[in-house]
């Protein structure tokens, strides 16, 4: 279950690294300098995020918590 949140944040932040590039490759209109500040700030914060979701799957992978379905704290006493 950790896996596959893990795989949907990656692909959200891929996503939206895909959606700065498009804003960066707009032609140029009047509301240029704020179109690339869009874009850039996208880009950037995309490329961030995804950095701190590849260490702590990494973490999680280390930890184990890849191998099973859920979570200790999800299952039901």
């Amino acid at each position: 279950m950790l896996m596959f949140v893990a795989e949907i944040a990656f692909l959200l932040e891929l996503a939206l690294i895909a959606w700065g590039l498009l804003i960066l490759g707009k032609p140029d209109t009047k509301d240029n300098k704020y179109r690339k500040l869009a874009g850039w700030i996208l880009i950037i914060g995309s490329i961030l995020t995804m950095i701190c979701t590849w260490y702590f799957s990494i973490k999680y992978m280390g930890q184990g918590g890849f191998e099973q379905a859920m979570l200790p704290s999800m299952i039901l006493a």
